[in-house]
């Protein structure tokens, strides 16, 4: 599958956009869907923090959503990590 990350945020607000293509198994793409579907908002009380916006392609269908370091959950930030592991290869 696909996949988009945009990531802005931070104290020095320098935005990092990563693009790419990942093989996940069923299980955990299935859970990353899912949780991708949730549509969730950034807190607007979040000063210095980091915004995550996750955009996932998997054949036709597309998922995106966005999240802050508050409410970013377990499974899309080791998705995050898997890719960006990924990337340095």
């Amino acid at each position: 599958m696909k996949y988009e990350i945009f990531i802005n945020g931070g104290f020095a607000n320098i935005p990092k956009q990563y693009k790419g293509e990942i093989i996940l198994p069923n299980r955990e793409k299935k859970k990353l869907l899912e949780i991708l579907s949730q549509k969730q908002e950034p807190s607007q009380e979040i000063h210095d923090g980091f915004i995550y916006h996750v955009k996932i392609i998997d054949g036709n269908s597309e998922v995106k959503s966005v999240y802050d370091e508050h409410n970013l959950p377990l499974s899309v930030s080791d998705f995050i990590n898997k890719a960006l592991s990924k990337k340095g290869k």
